[in-house]
Parts: C-alpha cells; sequence; structure tokens
C-alpha cells in the first residue's frame, strides 16, 4: 500500500510546484511541516530569517528545493532585534518579564539587541506567488500580514502563531491577529500545534509534560475562502490538497479538496478512494 503522500505526489504532480514561503524560518528541533513536499519535489521554498546563525543553518542545508534570505521581513522599516540565549526566543519585541517571572520558560537571557533592516512582503520581487505562508516571528506576524495584502490576496493557506498568553511586551494580541486574517478573507480550519508551560516553581519529582498546564500558545492553519472552495482553480484546489495531506496530515480537508477535483473531472474518482484507502491502512499500522 502506498503511502498517503505518495499517492497525492502521483495524482497531482502536473500542478506543482507548491510555493511556500516560510517566515521565520529557523531551523528548531523538528522539521518543518512542508517537508514531505520537499523530500518529493513537489515543492519551492523562499525562506527569511533575519538571525545569522539560524540563518547560517538554513544555508547549510544546501537543499535544491529551497533558497533562504538573511533578512527581516516587516513594514520596511528598522527595528530593534532582540537576540536570547534561545534563539527562537529572538523578536523585534523585548521579552516580558512578568511573563517570565511565571512560567518555568528557560533560555532568556538577552544575548544581544541590535537592529535590523525590515522589508514589506509585497516589496519581495524574489515572491511571485504563495501558496503556503508558514510564519513565525515571534510577535511581528500582524506587521508582515498588513505590509502584504497585495501578496496575500492570492495565498492559499497560512501557518501562523497565535499567542494565547502574552510573551512581549508590545506584541499585537491574537484578537487583533485574527481579526485582520478574517477580514482579508480566511477562515479558520484548526490549531495544528499546542505549547503549554508549566508555572514556576512547581516542579516536583515525577512531573512530566502532563503538568504543563499553561497554554502560552498554539500554530493555527488558516485558508483562503474555506467556505467557497468552488471559486478556486483546479490548480489551487490541488495545491491545497498538498498543503493540507504533505504538510499539515489534514487528510478530512485533503479529502474535500479531491472530492471537488473529481467533481470536475480533473482527476478520477479513483484517485480519490486511493488516498482515502491509504490513510485507513497507515493508521490500523
Amino acid at each position: 500500500m502506498q503511502h498517503p503522500h505518495d499517492v497525492l505526489a502521483e495524482v497531482l504532480l502536473r500542478y506543482c510546484p507548491v510555493e511556500i514561503v516560510d517566515i521565520g524560518a529557523n531551523p528548531l528541533a523538528q522539521a518543518a511541516p512542508y517537508s514531505p513536499l520537499l523530500e518529493r519535489g513537489l515543492a519551492h521554498v523562499i525562506g527569511f530569517e533575519p538571525h545569522k546563525e539560524a540563518f547560517a543553518a538554513l544555508s547549510a542545508k544546501n537543499d535544491s528545493h529551497a533558497d533562504y534570505l538573511n533578512v527581516g521581513v516587516g513594514d520596511g522599516q528598522a527595528h530593534d532585534f532582540h537576540i536570547y540565549s534561545g534563539v527562537g526566543l529572538s523578536s523585534i519585541f523585548p521579552l516580558r518579564q512578568a511573563n517570565i517571572d511565571t512560567l518555568e520558560l528557560s533560555a532568556t537571557d538577552l544575548v544581544e539587541k541590535t537592529k535590523i533592516e525590515t522589508v514589506r512582503l509585497d516589496d519581495i520581487a524574489e515572491i511571485e506567488r504563495i501558496d503556503f505562508l508558514k510564519i513565525d516571528t515571534q510577535g511581528s506576524e500582524l506587521m508582515i500580514f498588513q505590509n502584504g495584502q497585495e501578496k496575500l490576496s492570492k495565498t492559499l493557506a497560512i501557518q501562523t502563531e497565535l499567542r494565547f498568553l502574552q510573551l512581549y511586551d508590545g506584541e499585537p494580541t491574537m484578537g487583533q491577529v485574527l481579526d485582520h486574517l478574517v477580514q482579508s478573507g480566511f477562515e479558520f480550519h484548526r490549531l495544528v500545534g499546542i505549547n503549554n508551560f508549566m508555572l514556576r516553581d512547581t516542579r516536583r519529582p515525577g512531573f512530566g509534560r502532563w503538568m504543563r498546564q499553561q497554554t502560552g500558545d498554539a500554530d493555527g492553519f488558516f485558508v483562503r475562502q474555506l467556505t467557497a472552495l468552488d471559486k478556486y482553480t483546479e490548480a489551487e484546489l490541488a495545491r491545497l490538497s498538498l498543503i493540507a495531506g504533505c504538510a499539515l496530515n489534514l487528510q478530512n480537508l485533503t479529502l474535500f479538496c479531491l472530492r471537488k477535483l473529481v467533481e470536475r473531472g480533473a482527476i478520477p474518482a479513483s484517485a480519490e478512494d486511493a488516498y482515502a484507502d491509504a490513510v485507513l491502512a497507515e493508521r490500523r499500522g
């Protein structure tokens, strides 16, 4: 039995590549969610990372399907850049001390404060199309959205960090980010990752990850006009299928897109059945 990703690759190859933009592409412990697309040669990535060491690590991958730029994306202005011992915490905003004092949060020492120039998303000539925007910039997501309206008007899906508990001084609220995305035509599909924390000084022998009960942030997955996919072209439906199925393992959304492609005569019904069978076989182990 084929892997579900391979079924999609075989059926939808002619609609590739999926164009991915990764803002805040810092390679942390986990592989990027879109890695299965890259491994199968189904996507091209343009990644942006202002942190020099993180950018060097990205460049060292020598991935023929990815291009990385040591550039900060924002509003086209210069901003302070706070670099913390935990590289993934670096941001144009300073960490909120009250948050640090409340949570079991490590690697919060400020290593350096420097200035970085930013470029507006709409002004980046290297980006001709965005199918999937993955963005994790520790607080500056709203600024980037506001300065990328033209590019985002045709974007199919966005994976963005949503903050439930304020981590940085001055960062926009989750409500502000959600309101902007909704006003821009995106509809929420689901949370695809949640970061929970333990409250400070509550650790005891035997306490594990299950005791991390304070939700801090999560990644939300949004789809442009999710409830109006009939307005999509065949190519857009196919690429959304690949994003949902290979990058996020959102099999239900994938089947929804495949069904619409079958209805249009773009793919045979057997392709939809093959994907469903592969998903079930994988779940059975």
